[in-house]
């Protein structure tokens, strides 16, 4: 059983006294966003539609709702123009609605989706991406679920970066249970899966991922089941890209295992703005990275499986560290629309694998 917020959330509903659903744009994990028009000040923003699993007086429940929230604090807390803009809450049916702007275009996941982006482009989006990452790191936020499908690119050429639903705050309780992880799996860093925690380098390792899929236009990472794609992540090299021109020694160097040993932000900024063309581009000097199982193929890339137990994962504290291992034997929630399969990447409390659509949503 699930409670979307008020069933289908029919067209023409009012949230809040104020917001009037017009169109479905997004659906993810989390929720579905709606297009909406704001009576009182008269402009389009975009509403995510909570789609909590169980009953209200479940914990899972629970925790899904505090999530929300906690999405919305934590984008409102990044001050950056690539961080996605929070408007408002507003509590409807006793459930969290979270208002944001509407950005006009479409997701990374999507653009990828006609083929791979030139190396200066993808240094282009890298470059806002990180800047929004470091705003967010400054305030003590680790974003956790980087991934082309929370990327969004807008008009006059704008990137803007969505979906803290699932970020560690520091301060705040964990949300996640023993072993459990959400988001997208193949770009997720290696640390949070192993039980080395999840600190700032944890961002830039999914960076590092996400460039790789711009440039070669599919993820290094990704295999045919979770048990697969978990073994590569922990254990193997992801073959060289072979089209990422001056981002090559990049990318390798933040796909190394050890956090400790990758690129500061400082440094990862100065190569992606030569790479843009902002400064003269530097000639790679990263070692090549041992030749993996070729996942080339794979060119789509994999569903956000929403709550997922894996075995043998560590579990999450409260400080965004992990403990014991856990013997749960993997296993997906079970959603009627996963963020990366359906609906337009716009939304941010969980997009992916949407199809094409006019508005996406940060």
């Amino acid at each position: 059983m699930s409670n979307d917020g008020g069933g289908a959330g029919p067209k023409g509903r009012l949230v809040g006294g104020r917001y009037r659903l017009v169109e479905r744009i997004g659906s993810g994990g989390m929720g579905t966003v709606w297009r909406a028009h704001d009576e009182l000040v008269d402009r389009e923003v975009a509403v995510k539609q909570p789609r909590l699993p169980g009953d209200p007086e479940d914990a899972g429940h629970q925790r899904a709702a505090n999530r929300l929230y906690r999405e919305a604090r934590a984008a409102a807390r990044v001050d950056h123009p690539s961080a996605v803009s929070i408007h408002d809450v507003v509590v409807d049916d006793g459930l969290p609605w979270i208002v944001m702007e509407l950005i006009r275009g479409e997701s990374l996941h999507e653009v990828l989706q006609h083929g791979p982006l030139e190396p200066a482009e993808s240094a282009r989006v890298g470059l806002a991406v990180l800047g929004a990452l470091r705003a967010a790191h400054a305030v003590g936020i680790v974003h956790r679920d980087v991934k082309p499908a929370n990327v969004l690119l807008g008009a006059h050429g704008r990137v803007v970066l969505t979906d803290f639903g699932i970020a560690h705050v520091q301060g705040e309780e964990s949300l996640t249970l023993s072993g459990e992880f959400v988001g997208s799996l193949e770009f997720i860093a290696p640390e949070r899966m192993s039980g080395r925690g999840a600190g700032p380098p944890s961002d830039l390792w999914s960076l590092g991922v996400l460039l790789y899929a711009a440039v070669e236009g599919w993820s290094p990472f990704r295999r045919t089941t979770l048990e697969s794609t978990l073994a590569a992540i922990l254990s193997t090299d992801p073959p060289e890209p072979k089209q990422a021109g001056p981002l090559g020694s990049l990318i390798v160097r933040l796909l190394v295992k050890e956090p400790e040993q990758r690129p500061d932000p400082e440094e990862v900024g100065k190569v992606l703005e030569a790479a843009a063309g902002r400064w003269p581009t530097a000639g790679p000097t990263g070692a090549p990275a041992t030749e993996a199982q070729d996942a080339s193929q794979l060119r789509e890339f994999s569903d956000d499986l929403g709550t997922i137990q894996l075995a043998g994962a560590a579990p999450e504290a409260a400080d965004g560290t992990t403990g014991p291992e856990s013997e749960a034997i993997p296993e997906p929630d079970q959603e009627e629309s996963g963020p990366d399969q359906e609906e337009p990447q716009p939304d941010p409390g969980k997009s992916e694998n949407p199809d094409p659509a006019p508005d996406t949503v940060s």
